[in-house]
């Protein structure tokens, strides 16, 4: 879902068998990890509201009914786009530039991987690259369209030798450089 968006999440609860069950229900929905905000934390239906950041978030309900106690959990990928408004037409969602999201994973190598099932560059916001980038607004900026250059030279160049790679990936940075200003 979009940053700064909100989401409707339901819990239908069943019975071994597979039979709804409908009575007697107590709801408690909750955020395990990441940011943003849940309405009718106690009800059948939830909303989530996403935070104004990108980023992972996960999500929990718990379902008593008597001394029966059962969980679920929904992992829920916050996206921003590059992209202007209305750029993406519906049912083309898998073309073109992707999202991208943040995890936080300090102390992991990793500063970003490409989600194809999502269409999604997925940023490790908690890499001492990205926080030392986020001190100044237009270092962070180009920090993560450097990441997006590696992202979209490794999937749409696959199997190219090295030193092609890297001759795409700089005329793709000093193109995103001069748009940048």
């Amino acid at each position: 879902m979009a940053v700064g968006t909100a989401k409707n999440f339901r819990v239908i609860a069943r019975d071994r068998a597979k039979r709804l069950v409908e009575n007697d229900l107590a709801f408690q929905w909750r955020i395990t990890e990441g940011e943003g905000a849940i309405e009718n934390a106690t009800g059948e239906i939830a909303t989530f509201k996403a935070p104004d950041e990108p980023g992972l978030s996960k999500m929990e309900v718990t379902v008593k009914q008597g001394e029966i106690v059962c969980t679920a959990e929904s992992l829920i990928t916050v996206t921003e786009t590059i992209l202007p408004s209305g750029a993406e037409k519906e049912g083309k969602s898998r073309q073109g530039l992707p999202s991208y999201t943040f995890q936080k994973a300090p102390g992991e190598l990793w500063r970003a991987r490409y989600n194809s099932d999502q269409n999604v560059i997925v940023i490790n916001n908690g890499h001492r690259d990205f926080v030392f980038a986020s001190r100044n607004k237009m270092l962070k900026l180009r920090y993560i369209s450097r990441l997006f250059a590696k992202e979209l030279v490794v999937k749409n160049f696959t199997g190219a030798p090295p030193s092609e790679l890297l001759e795409r990936l700089i005329e793709l940075s000093l193109y995103t450089e001069e748009n940048l200003k």
